[in-house]
């Protein structure tokens, strides 16, 4: 099965859209850093809402329950990406060789 097929989107910056499968762009660490370090952008923005409203500074309150559901969902996806690499870890420590 190809990228494309399944919806995933080319890296930004990439000028080749039929580039080999088999090279990343980053590696695994580097992706879960970015990831770790956008849900906590979010989050931060989140908190940031929320103190807006607090103070009467925000008048559209869609914008704020928006980023805050962004936050909820972005940090569920992490926690459950954490779980799914703590159970593979724990499968492949199962493993006889």
């Amino acid at each position: 099965m190809k990228i494309d097929e399944i919806g995933i989107k080319p890296q930004v910056g990439s000028t080749d859209n039929k580039q080999d499968n088999t090279k990343a762009d980053g590696s695994f660490a580097d992706i879960l850093k970015k990831s770790l370090n956008e849900v906590n952008e979010l989050q931060n923005r989140a908190d940031d809402s929320i103190k807006s409203i607090a103070e009467g500074k925000m008048d559209n309150m869609q914008d704020a329950v928006i980023a805050i559901e962004k936050a909820d969902v972005s940090l569920k996806l992490v926690t459950e990406i954490r779980n799914k690499a703590i159970e593979a870890y724990k499968e492949i420590m199962r493993m006889q060789v």
